[in-house]
């Protein structure tokens, strides 16, 4: 994006940004089943996100990895 130096990591595809660049998103880090059988997920918000690359809103499917 611009010669300044890099300040932190986006958390999302791994590209270094510099202060002014860096915007932030809350993302997931896990999710799993509670009591009950309950869906819960353990969120972080403000992480580093560069601006630049598109974090998708829904699982990819890789049957490739099958």
């Amino acid at each position: 994006e611009c010669e300044k130096p890099a300040r932190a990591a986006c958390a999302f595809c791994g590209r270094f940004v510099c202060k002014e660049h860096a915007k932030t998103m809350p993302t997931f880090l896990a999710m799993f089943l509670g009591g009950q059988s309950t869906p819960k997920g353990l969120a972080v918000a403000n992480v580093i996100w560069c601006g630049i690359c598109e974090p998708q809103p829904e699982p990819i499917g890789m049957p490739e990895l099958y």
